[in-house]
């Protein structure tokens, strides 16, 4: 059984990896903001550590943490929005991995407290809706409540978080993944057709 748990770690690590050095290749985060977390087995759930930029990020010095966020592998402190993540994995069991980042498209659109523009079919068929989540203080009890509130809906596979950047969820990490590009993407295009 320890084995097993071993080899899923190593797996999720694996994913976590990937899933970083897209996101840092993309434009999606620099420096050491954002953070990605992915379910492992039923109450654990491998996070980024604060402070430690996503291309710095090694399975090394990732952080296990269980379902209230406490540390059970790993010597660093885990992301201060830990508590934002899990309050999605407690209301969306099927969620296997989430991405927070603060893309520069996206963002502008958080800045502004603007809803995300939905521009092309694809985007109007994969994202649906992206709420809006007003803006609380990073890894604050408020913002994590307003994430469950939204992550509710089952439809949601996407967040705003105003002032903040964009969270995107997904069965697994790949798909999250996938999903913030998107997100990043229309609100691209959507800057980009008010000069066509």
């Amino acid at each position: 059984m320890a084995e097993d748990n071993a080899d899923n770690i190593r797996g999720a690590a694996r994913e976590f990896g990937w899933a970083a050095r897209r996101a840092f290749r993309l434009g999606l985060q620099t420096g050491s903001g954002g953070n990605i977390s992915l379910r492992v087995g039923t109450e654990l759930f491998l996070t980024k550590p604060t402070g430690i930029g996503l291309t710095e990020c090694r399975r090394s010095n990732l952080v296990l943490v269980n379902g209230e966020g406490r540390p059970v592998e790993g010597k660093d402190k885990p992301t201060k929005e830990v508590q934002t993540h899990l309050s999605i994995y407690r209301v969306r069991p099927g969620v296997g991995g989430i991405v927070h980042y603060h893309p520069p498209y996206a963002t502008a659109y958080a800045v502004k407290n603007q809803p995300l523009p939905l521009p092309t079919l694809h985007a109007r068929r994969i994202l649906k809706q992206i709420p809006l989540i007003p803006e609380y203080p990073e890894g604050s009890a408020e913002l994590a409540q307003a994430v469950r509130k939204a992550a509710l809906d089952p439809e949601v596979v996407g967040l705003l978080l105003a002032g903040h950047g964009l969270m995107a969820i997904g069965p697994t990490l790949q798909q999250a993944q996938y999903t913030a590009e998107l997100m990043e993407e229309s609100a691209c295009i959507a800057w980009l057709a008010r000069f066509v």
